[in-house]
């Protein structure tokens, strides 16, 4: 009876005290990638300078947080003159805006995905978005393994709601965000 009780004691400890765990992002193998439309067809552009921030809590997903910073001047739009736009004063501006910042600020799951709120500030103007995100263990790890995991990140975003709004004609409003991140627990 002695042994159950004191078990009892250090489960109940270790789910008060459990915190979410800190993970750093390993540059070298994450893609900060985003689909858009010009001309009917879709084209890759990335983000090459970024700072990602994410906070796992395994007991309670709710406390889990995540964050990205994005440089505006190392857009790149899949190809040369996609790229002078995309970094334009007609589309992202990034001399005026030199990031864009998402900012969690709730994290529910349900079965092997999580849904993230927050908050997204493109060009200065700051609206709510909703992300998707999935968390993987490397291939052949075991099946306990969470010091080095991936997290990806999904969702979509209008870029007329930022004013964004150059080359209305030739590229399509909408903006789906993909991330694939390498993170190592600190």
């Amino acid at each position: 009876m002695r042994i159950l009780f004191t078990l009892l004691i250090c489960l109940f400890a270790s789910n008060v005290t459990a915190a979410p765990v800190k993970y750093t992002v390993d540059t070298q193998n994450t893609d900060v990638n985003f689909t858009y439309t010009f001309g009917g067809k879709d084209i890759i552009g990335a983000f090459n300078d970024y700072d990602i921030n994410v906070a796992v809590d395994f007991q309670a997903l709710q406390n889990s947080t995540v964050s990205v910073t994005l440089k505006t001047k190392t857009a790149t739009g899949g190809f040369v003159f996609g790229t002078q736009a995309m970094r334009s004063k007609k589309i992202l501006s990034a001399k005026a805006f030199p990031e864009i910042t998402f900012q969690s600020k709730s994290v529910t799951g349900a079965g092997d995905t999580a849904t993230i709120n927050g908050d997204i500030t493109v060009r200065g103007i700051t609206k709510p978005l909703t992300l998707t995100a999935q968390l993987f263990r490397p291939r052949g790890s075991d099946v306990n393994e969470r010091d080095n995991l991936f997290i990806k990140i999904i969702g979509t975003l209008d870029r007329f709601d930022f004013g964004a709004d150059g080359y209305p004609k030739e590229v399509a409003p909408d903006l789906r965000i993909n991330i694939l991140a390498a993170i190592q627990k600190q």
